[in-house]
């Protein structure tokens, strides 16, 4: 399921449609199945017996077109150059959720949602993204082109997701030796070489740098920085430069920030820019123990497994959903795309 700030995977997008499942976005279907003369008026597609109607795609379209004015953008009307490939995306979306349905009824009972858990989880949705406030989340919804009862099929359908990757992936493991072996071969992830940051004050005069030295401290550099210094870039964050790295800074500047002990300050430093007073602290270089990575090495390669099995039984899927899959017309199927041109669903909401 993605995961995003300030929205629950509801506001991922309406598109649902099996996020995670292959390495060009989503497969999308070609249209194998029965004759298009067989979909009665008013159906645009169907995935084995499943009809989509051309007022789901309308539906869905609006939404892509709120989010999109949501992101300051503006989607292809109709009769437009870009239309029908919105139109195509859209209805992609729609087959990949009548997917996830078809697979979690299949799935049974593992796989099933209740509306108890639909409100449960829009209650869910509400409390962290929208202050526990019914009105502000009606609003999003509205901006979102989302009605009440399309926002608990959105939950209903990313709860089946959620639920079939848990069934998909239950047999998938990372172990401790596992992680052992992957910290071996991968030690330069856990070494952090040695890092040297600097501060500065920088005035026009040398007697005025002359006067902040005297009384310039580590305890007060920061405060003499923020009165003194010209460098309006840098005197707010008390002088501070962040990291440094040789090559970057002018040669007179670089020579002692580079000669510096960890800690200490400089007298004044003659550039093109001014006189300096300049203040280092060097971080040495680290090594993360085994025993301090190993819970984040198992977290992490076990959801890269997890993500590979889902993605395998996904493509499989997709793939044999082909086969079921009938358009109402050509314009409707998309263009089969590759890893180096993918296409994705269009997402149909966006943050308040």
């Amino acid at each position: 399921m993605t995961k995003i700030n300030r929205r629950s995977p509801l506001f991922a997008g309406v598109l649902v449609g099996l996020v995670a499942l292959g390495a060009v976005g989503l497969l999308l279907l070609s249209g194998c199945g029965d004759d298009s003369s067989s979909l009665p008026e008013g159906v645009v597609a169907r995935v084995g017996d499943a009809p989509i109607t051309e007022k789901q795609l309308t539906t869905t379209i609006e939404q892509s077109r709120a989010q999109a004015k949501e992101q300051g953008q503006t989607l292809p009307a109709e009769g437009e150059d870009g239309y029908d490939q919105v139109r195509q995306q859209a209805l992609q979306q729609l087959i990949q959720q009548e997917v996830v349905s078809s697979e979690a009824r299949k799935c049974g009972k593992p796989c099933a949602v209740t509306p108890a858990d639909i409100t449960a989880e829009l209650t869910r949705i509400r409390e962290a993204n929208f202050n526990g406030s019914q009105k502000e989340f009606d609003a999003f919804l509205k901006r979102s082109a989302i009605t009440k009862a399309g926002a608990r099929e959105i939950v209903e359908n990313q709860l089946q997701q959620q639920r079939l990757l848990d069934r998909v992936t239950r047999g998938v493991r990372f172990t401790a030796e596992d992680a052992r072996e992957y910290y071996d071969a991968n030690t330069e992830q856990f070494t952090v070489a040695a890092g040297r940051s600097a501060r500065h004050i920088l005035v026009a005069e040398k007697a005025e740098a002359d006067a902040i030295r005297a009384e310039l401290t580590a305890d007060n550099f920061a405060e003499l920085a923020k009165e003194n210094s010209t460098d309006t870039g840098s005197a707010q964050q008390g002088g501070d430069l962040g990291q440094i790295q040789k090559g970057q800074l002018v040669p007179e500047f670089e020579k002692v920030a580079f000669a510096l002990k960890d800690g200490a300050i400089s007298q004044p430093v003659k550039t093109q820019f001014g006189w300096h007073i300049i203040s280092v602290e060097i971080t040495p270089a680290s090594t993360t123990s085994f025993e301090e990575a190993r819970s984040q090495i198992i977290q992490s390669q076990l959801s890269a497994k997890r993500q590979e099995a889902w993605t395998a039984w996904g493509e499989e899927t997709l793939k044999a959903a082909e086969e079921r899959t009938v358009y109402a017309s050509d314009d409707l199927k998309p263009v089969t795309t590759t890893a180096e041109d993918p296409v994705t669903a269009p997402q149909t909401t966006t943050t308040p």
